[in-house]
Protein backbone atom coordinates (compact mmCIF):
# COMPACT_ATOMS: atom_id res chain seq x y z
CA UNK A 1 0.00 0.00 0.00
CA UNK A 2 1.41 3.74 -0.89
CA UNK A 3 2.35 6.13 1.41
CA UNK A 4 -0.70 8.12 0.41
CA UNK A 5 -3.48 5.26 0.99
CA UNK A 6 -2.89 3.16 3.97
CA UNK A 7 -4.04 1.17 6.86
CA UNK A 8 -3.32 1.53 10.16
CA UNK A 9 -5.23 -0.70 12.17
CA UNK A 10 -8.69 -0.30 11.52
CA UNK A 11 -7.95 3.24 10.45
CA UNK A 12 -7.64 3.87 6.68
CA UNK A 13 -6.33 7.25 5.35
CA UNK A 14 -6.37 8.21 1.79
CA UNK A 15 -6.58 11.35 -0.51
CA UNK A 16 -9.66 14.08 -0.11
CA UNK A 17 -11.80 13.08 -2.47
CA UNK A 18 -14.79 15.58 -4.09
CA UNK A 19 -17.59 12.63 -2.48
CA UNK A 20 -16.39 13.22 1.33
CA UNK A 21 -17.33 17.05 1.18
CA UNK A 22 -20.47 15.45 3.15
CA UNK A 23 -18.88 13.75 5.33
CA UNK A 24 -16.31 16.05 6.10
CA UNK A 25 -18.78 19.08 6.72
CA UNK A 26 -20.72 16.87 9.03
CA UNK A 27 -17.51 16.33 11.33
CA UNK A 28 -16.88 19.95 11.05
CA UNK A 29 -20.48 20.86 12.44
CA UNK A 30 -20.16 17.86 14.80
CA UNK A 31 -17.14 19.72 16.38
CA UNK A 32 -18.38 23.51 15.76
CA UNK A 33 -18.29 24.39 19.59
CA UNK A 34 -14.55 22.68 19.88
CA UNK A 35 -11.37 24.50 20.32
CA UNK A 36 -9.32 23.44 17.17
CA UNK A 37 -7.69 25.17 13.53
CA UNK A 38 -9.59 27.39 12.25
CA UNK A 39 -12.41 26.12 10.00
CA UNK A 40 -13.53 27.89 7.32
CA UNK A 41 -16.73 26.03 5.65
CA UNK A 42 -16.13 28.05 2.25
CA UNK A 43 -12.71 26.65 1.85
CA UNK A 44 -14.24 23.40 2.28
CA UNK A 45 -16.16 23.86 -0.27
CA UNK A 46 -14.43 26.25 -2.64
CA UNK A 47 -11.39 24.04 -2.55
CA UNK A 48 -12.06 20.30 -2.34
CA UNK A 49 -9.78 19.18 -5.63
CA UNK A 50 -9.08 21.93 -6.64
CA UNK A 51 -5.79 24.44 -4.48
CA UNK A 52 -5.99 21.73 -1.38
CA UNK A 53 -4.13 19.11 -3.00
CA UNK A 54 -2.36 17.69 -0.15
CA UNK A 55 -5.46 16.75 1.79
CA UNK A 56 -6.35 13.35 3.55
CA UNK A 57 -9.07 11.48 5.19
CA UNK A 58 -9.30 8.68 7.82
CA UNK A 59 -12.16 5.99 7.46
CA UNK A 60 -13.21 3.81 10.29
CA UNK A 61 -14.99 0.98 9.02
CA UNK A 62 -16.17 3.30 5.69
CA UNK A 63 -16.98 6.05 8.05
CA UNK A 64 -14.99 8.98 7.30
CA UNK A 65 -13.70 9.71 10.88
CA UNK A 66 -11.16 12.94 10.38
CA UNK A 67 -9.60 15.05 7.86
CA UNK A 68 -6.67 17.44 7.34
CA UNK A 69 -7.01 19.70 4.43
CA UNK A 70 -3.49 21.33 3.36
CA UNK A 71 -1.63 22.68 0.54
CA UNK A 72 1.61 23.28 -0.81
CA UNK A 73 2.02 27.46 0.31
CA UNK A 74 4.96 30.04 -0.59
CA UNK A 75 5.41 31.46 2.81
CA UNK A 76 8.72 32.72 4.83
CA UNK A 77 11.63 34.87 4.77
CA UNK A 78 13.12 34.08 2.59
CA UNK A 79 10.02 32.71 0.48
CA UNK A 80 9.81 28.94 0.66
CA UNK A 81 7.52 26.37 -0.07
CA UNK A 82 5.74 24.34 2.55
CA UNK A 83 2.79 22.18 3.35
CA UNK A 84 -0.01 24.53 4.75
CA UNK A 85 -2.72 22.43 6.62
CA UNK A 86 -5.70 24.76 6.95
CA UNK A 87 -7.94 22.67 8.87
CA UNK A 88 -7.69 19.09 10.74
CA UNK A 89 -10.39 17.80 12.31
CA UNK A 90 -11.59 14.36 14.11
CA UNK A 91 -15.02 13.30 15.41
CA UNK A 92 -15.55 13.36 18.52
CA UNK A 93 -16.89 9.83 18.71
CA UNK A 94 -12.97 9.06 17.49
CA UNK A 95 -11.11 11.46 19.56
CA UNK A 96 -8.22 10.11 21.20
CA UNK A 97 -7.41 6.73 19.18
CA UNK A 98 -4.31 8.36 17.34
CA UNK A 99 -6.34 9.66 14.40
CA UNK A 100 -5.12 13.22 14.16
CA UNK A 101 -1.36 12.13 14.34
CA UNK A 102 -2.03 9.31 11.57
CA UNK A 103 -3.60 11.98 9.08
CA UNK A 104 -0.76 14.38 10.01
CA UNK A 105 1.82 11.82 9.52
CA UNK A 106 0.43 11.11 6.08
CA UNK A 107 0.97 14.78 5.28
CA UNK A 108 4.12 14.81 6.46
CA UNK A 109 5.35 11.86 4.19
CA UNK A 110 3.42 12.74 1.16
CA UNK A 111 5.17 16.56 1.77
CA UNK A 112 8.71 14.73 2.35
CA UNK A 113 8.21 12.94 -1.38
CA UNK A 114 7.25 15.93 -2.97
CA UNK A 115 10.04 17.88 -1.78
CA UNK A 116 8.88 20.31 0.45
CA UNK A 117 10.79 20.87 3.39
CA UNK A 118 8.38 22.11 5.91
CA UNK A 119 5.02 21.88 7.26
CA UNK A 120 3.24 24.58 8.65
CA UNK A 121 0.15 25.44 10.80
CA UNK A 122 -1.56 28.41 12.35
CA UNK A 123 -2.56 27.13 15.61
CA UNK A 124 -5.25 29.61 18.07
CA UNK A 125 -2.91 30.66 21.00
CA UNK A 126 -5.48 29.16 23.57
CA UNK A 127 -6.07 25.52 21.94
CA UNK A 128 -3.33 23.93 24.13
CA UNK A 129 -5.03 20.29 23.12
CA UNK A 130 -3.71 21.01 19.72
CA UNK A 131 -0.84 22.52 20.62
CA UNK A 132 0.31 19.73 22.21
CA UNK A 133 -0.64 17.64 19.64
CA UNK A 134 1.60 19.64 17.71
CA UNK A 135 4.78 20.26 19.78
CA UNK A 136 4.30 16.21 20.41
CA UNK A 137 4.66 15.28 16.74
CA UNK A 138 7.84 17.64 16.68
CA UNK A 139 6.70 20.79 15.07
CA UNK A 140 8.30 23.94 16.51
CA UNK A 141 7.06 27.65 17.16
CA UNK A 142 7.69 29.49 13.85
CA UNK A 143 9.08 32.66 13.67
CA UNK A 144 6.06 34.52 12.12
CA UNK A 145 3.17 36.33 14.24
CA UNK A 146 -0.12 36.75 13.09
CA UNK A 147 -1.73 40.32 12.97
CA UNK A 148 -5.68 40.87 12.59
CA UNK A 149 -7.60 43.97 12.57
CA UNK A 150 -11.26 43.55 13.08
CA UNK A 151 -12.83 45.83 10.58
Amino acid sequence: MSVIEREEGKVRIRPMEPEDIDSVLAIDRKISGARRAVTYTDLITGDLGGVLDLSFVAEVNGQVAGFILARRAYVGEPVTEVGLIQILGVDPDYWRQGIASKLVNVLLDTCQSKKLNAVRIMVNQRDSQLQGLFAHMGFRRGQLIDYTKTL
